[in-house]
């Protein structure tokens, strides 16, 4: 019944996003990993509360388009929402099937899309081989734009059969993965953003015009988007023109001066900033958590850990039982992917054991004893259930720990609540704890060259910008001389 599953952002939300609405059937049924292959699975299943179904950006007739329409706000099946988008659809574009697929990006939808019925088949000797779609579509509507971009950054390695066709295929395949995943996701939603604007303004999305392109960018400076999410957009519609194989209208001489006109005249970065966790806050933080049960002890050796070891809020998600060795004077954790390590050759974070309550390692390996990780492989954070309430008279019910790893994004909220549950003021965010450590090492007097080894960052201009300098007055340099 469904035609796919889009999946924009981290495996393991979309994965959390679904336990949450599916019954209890279907749950049981999805297998461990990846969620593409549970297609069949998801066509039958039942969710509650109920999801939206969506037409992104269809047009109904010539040069009138709906950005997202919403169909119906309470579906419970993927056959529910095939039946009342047949209804609402009654011409289809010629050589295009109706299809509903399944979007967990952010909250789970169903999407209303228009599948294409022709197969194109090449002979090679005699053997029949399937060719991929159209290379681009270049001048169809920004609906179909917009399709064609979402299936190239979600496309799956072809499995190898010895064709020049399947290696083309894998090295296109390849080249968009060397964009990084959150990337990748930010550039789907900036196209989105621009097949939408174009739709309205009846002008072509690919390839684009560069005077187009100027005022698509000017349009956003309109409505006070920081200049870096303006650069954003640019490099977001070069590389959808880039992987079309059409020239690339953003280097042209207008968008430049335009985006340097933008630049100029901005009246200031309203950026968002992020209040550092220092390890004076951390402790506030910490003292506030309930370690008597399993969520509180999760919790304590997430703090602690991204604290001491500068861990971004993906790292501390991704952190595997199998990469994280223990011995006496400490932990060492390799990271198998991280943002700086663009060859993703791995890196190595060590962190000392301590002897007071705050020791990170000791709140790791409290973490393993309460919830009961004696395997050697597996995630090490794991989302954890909150017991049902127990009848009178019976003993309370023990919380349960999925086997799925945390999200990011739940890493992030993590995060703020023990902030928030300690009282503290500012914007705290999944990058505090990272931000935090820095300026309490800067604080400490460590150096800057050590300090960039123990954030790894790039730059030393870079950690720079991530050091809070509240006591501008006690430390200025010619305190001592005035």
């Amino acid at each position: 019944m469904l035609s796919h599953i889009h999946i924009a952002g981290s495996a393991d939300a979309a994965r959390e996003a679904l336990l949450d609405r599916l019954d209890l059937k279907t749950r049981q049924q999805l297998p461990a990993g990846s969620l593409e292959n549970s297609v069949a699975i998801l066509s039958t299943g039942r969710f509650s509360p109920r999801l939206s179904l969506l037409i992104r950006g269809i047009e109904y007739r010539h040069n009138e388009f709906a950005e997202d329409t919403v169909l119906s706000t309470t579906v419970e099946t993927a056959e529910d929402a095939l039946a009342i988008a047949s209804a609402h659809v009654t011409t289809l574009p010629s050589g295009h099937d109706l299809a509903i697929a399944l979007d967990l990006e952010p909250d789970p939808v169903f999407v209303v899309w228009f599948r294409p019925r022709a197969v194109r088949r090449r002979k090679t000797g005699s053997q029949a081989v399937t060719l991929a779609p159209l290379a681009s579509p270049l001048g169809q509507q920004s609906v179909a734009v917009l399709q064609w971009f979402d299936a190239l950054t979600d496309e799956a390695l072809p499995d190898y059969d010895g064709t020049l066709v399947t290696a083309e295929r894998a090295s296109k395949t390849y080249s968009r993965a060397a964009k990084a995943v959150n990337t990748r996701r930010t550039y789907r939603s900036v196209v989105r953003s621009w097949c939408t604007w174009t739709a309205r303004h009846g002008i072509p999305a690919l390839p684009a015009r560069s005077e187009d392109v100027a005022s698509y960018l000017a349009d956003l400076a309109l409505q006070k988007k920081r200049p870096a999410t303006v650069d954003l957009h640019r490099a977001a519609l070069r590389y959808l023109h880039h992987i079309a194989q059409v020239p690339v209208p953003t280097a042209h001489a207008l968008v430049s001066e335009t985006v340097a006109g933008i630049r100029r005249t901005s009246t200031g970065s309203t950026s968002r900033q992020v209040k550092g966790l220092t390890w004076d806050l951390l402790g506030d933080v910490i003292e506030q958590i309930d370690t008597t049960e399993l969520v509180g002890v999760r919790d304590k050796a997430i703090l602690l850990l991204g604290f001491a070891g500068a861990l971004r809020r993906s790292e501390v998600a991704a952190l595997c039982l199998e990469n994280v060795a223990l011995d006496d004077d400490g932990m060492r954790i390799r990271l198998d992917r991280s943002k700086g390590d663009r060859t993703s050759q791995g890196v190595e974070v060590a962190i000392p054991r301590g002897i007071t309550a705050l020791c990170p390692v000791r709140a790791y390996e409290a973490w393993l004893r309460k919830a009961k990780l004696n395997e050697a492989k597996g995630p090490v954070f794991r989302r954890v259930w909150l017991p049902p309430a127990s009848e009178p008279g019976e003993p309370p019910a023990l919380p349960s720990m999925g086997t799925e790893a945390l999200s990011d994004r739940s890493v992030a909220r993590i995060i703020q609540k023990r902030c928030t549950d300690a009282g503290l003021n500012g914007d705290f965010s999944g990058h505090s704890l990272r931000r935090g450590a820095i300026t309490t090492g800067a604080r400490d007097g460590t150096d800057l060259v050590s300090l960039k080894r123990f954030s790894r960052h790039q730059t030393f201009g870079v950690v720079e910008k991530y050091i809070e300098v509240e006591d501008a007055m006690t430390k200025h340099p010619g305190r001592t001389r005035f």
